[in-house]
């Protein structure tokens, strides 16, 4: 996942998303955003979490923004 962009821990990612982190942990699980697991610690890649605020309800969640998303603009690509 660490590809140059940052990530956050996954307690910041709920926050933002208002929701658990287990919501958030359902979303990398179903690929719907980027995340991984270091020593212990969640983590999700801020870019893919940007993109899910800005196409969440548009996209299908088991292929994630990454694959459904069109915009030039949002880092999904």
């Amino acid at each position: 996942m660490n590809s140059g962009t940052a990530n956050i821990h996954i307690t910041e990612a709920a926050a933002e998303l208002q929701t658990t982190q287990l919501k958030v942990l359902m979303l990398v699980k179903n690929k719907a955003i980027l995340g991984e697991e270091i020593r212990g610690e969640w983590y999700v890649n801020r870019d893919s979490l940007n993109c899910f605020k800005s196409h969440g309800s548009d996209i299908k969640i088991e292929m994630g923004c990454k694959s459904n998303c069109s915009s030039g603009g949002c880092g999904c690509r």
